[in-house]
Protein backbone atom coordinates (compact mmCIF):
# COMPACT_ATOMS: atom_id res chain seq x y z
CA UNK A 1 0.00 0.00 0.00
CA UNK A 2 1.31 3.99 -1.23
CA UNK A 3 2.26 5.57 1.90
CA UNK A 4 2.81 9.45 1.96
CA UNK A 5 5.89 8.64 3.81
CA UNK A 6 7.13 6.84 0.63
CA UNK A 7 7.90 10.09 -1.18
CA UNK A 8 11.49 11.54 -1.17
CA UNK A 9 11.85 14.84 0.49
CA UNK A 10 14.59 17.11 0.63
CA UNK A 11 13.76 17.71 4.44
CA UNK A 12 11.65 16.34 7.27
CA UNK A 13 10.45 16.79 10.69
CA UNK A 14 8.58 14.77 13.17
CA UNK A 15 7.14 18.54 14.77
CA UNK A 16 5.23 18.36 18.12
CA UNK A 17 2.55 21.22 18.84
CA UNK A 18 1.55 22.61 22.32
CA UNK A 19 -1.33 20.28 22.13
CA UNK A 20 0.89 17.46 21.88
CA UNK A 21 0.30 16.42 18.41
CA UNK A 22 2.68 15.27 15.77
CA UNK A 23 2.93 16.57 12.79
CA UNK A 24 5.50 15.80 9.69
CA UNK A 25 6.81 19.16 8.26
CA UNK A 26 8.19 18.57 4.99
CA UNK A 27 9.61 19.53 1.69
CA UNK A 28 10.14 17.66 -1.70
CA UNK A 29 10.92 18.17 -4.96
CA UNK A 30 8.32 16.34 -7.22
CA UNK A 31 11.12 15.97 -10.02
CA UNK A 32 11.95 12.37 -10.21
CA UNK A 33 9.12 11.51 -7.81
CA UNK A 34 7.69 7.73 -8.17
CA UNK A 35 4.44 9.33 -6.34
CA UNK A 36 0.83 7.18 -5.81
CA UNK A 37 0.39 4.47 -8.12
CA UNK A 38 -2.81 5.50 -8.65
CA UNK A 39 -2.52 9.41 -9.35
CA UNK A 40 1.02 9.77 -10.95
CA UNK A 41 0.04 12.37 -14.44
CA UNK A 42 -1.63 14.47 -11.49
CA UNK A 43 1.48 15.18 -9.78
CA UNK A 44 3.16 16.05 -12.93
CA UNK A 45 0.27 18.37 -13.89
CA UNK A 46 0.40 20.23 -10.47
CA UNK A 47 4.35 20.81 -10.69
CA UNK A 48 4.20 22.84 -13.73
CA UNK A 49 0.69 24.65 -12.40
CA UNK A 50 2.20 25.36 -8.70
CA UNK A 51 6.50 25.04 -8.92
CA UNK A 52 8.41 22.59 -8.48
CA UNK A 53 9.40 22.28 -4.59
CA UNK A 54 6.58 21.55 -2.41
CA UNK A 55 6.05 22.36 0.92
CA UNK A 56 3.48 20.25 3.53
CA UNK A 57 2.40 19.16 6.74
CA UNK A 58 0.61 16.68 7.28
CA UNK A 59 -0.32 14.03 9.84
CA UNK A 60 0.82 10.84 11.55
CA UNK A 61 -2.28 8.89 9.68
CA UNK A 62 -1.18 10.87 6.07
CA UNK A 63 -3.62 13.43 5.89
CA UNK A 64 -2.28 16.68 4.41
CA UNK A 65 -3.04 19.49 6.29
CA UNK A 66 -1.08 22.42 4.92
CA UNK A 67 0.52 22.27 1.71
CA UNK A 68 2.12 24.99 -1.28
CA UNK A 69 3.68 25.16 -4.54
CA UNK A 70 7.32 27.28 -4.98
CA UNK A 71 9.35 27.39 -7.93
CA UNK A 72 12.49 27.95 -6.11
CA UNK A 73 14.40 25.42 -3.53
CA UNK A 74 15.15 28.53 -1.59
CA UNK A 75 11.49 29.90 -1.25
CA UNK A 76 10.79 26.26 -0.51
CA UNK A 77 13.46 26.11 2.25
CA UNK A 78 12.66 29.56 4.12
CA UNK A 79 8.76 28.37 4.08
CA UNK A 80 9.35 25.26 5.70
CA UNK A 81 11.58 26.96 8.35
CA UNK A 82 8.77 29.13 9.42
CA UNK A 83 6.50 26.19 9.17
CA UNK A 84 8.55 24.38 11.83
CA UNK A 85 8.24 27.48 13.72
CA UNK A 86 4.87 28.17 13.48
CA UNK A 87 3.43 24.44 14.44
CA UNK A 88 6.17 24.52 17.72
CA UNK A 89 4.87 27.61 18.83
CA UNK A 90 1.15 26.90 18.14
CA UNK A 91 0.79 29.95 16.05
CA UNK A 92 -0.12 27.44 13.17
CA UNK A 93 -2.81 24.84 14.23
CA UNK A 94 -2.53 22.04 11.31
CA UNK A 95 -5.35 20.39 12.87
CA UNK A 96 -7.39 23.47 10.85
CA UNK A 97 -6.06 22.69 7.35
CA UNK A 98 -5.87 25.19 4.48
CA UNK A 99 -5.39 24.03 1.52
CA UNK A 100 -4.11 26.32 -1.52
CA UNK A 101 -7.05 27.84 -3.60
CA UNK A 102 -5.73 28.40 -6.84
CA UNK A 103 -6.71 24.51 -8.38
CA UNK A 104 -9.09 24.24 -10.51
CA UNK A 105 -12.11 21.25 -10.85
CA UNK A 106 -12.74 20.80 -14.13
Amino acid sequence: MWSIDDWRYVARTAVIDPSGREWSVAVMDLLGQDGDPDMPNQWLELQFASGRFFTLIYSSTGAVQWERGHRTIDDALAVYERLLGSVRSGRLDPSQPTFREDLLDD
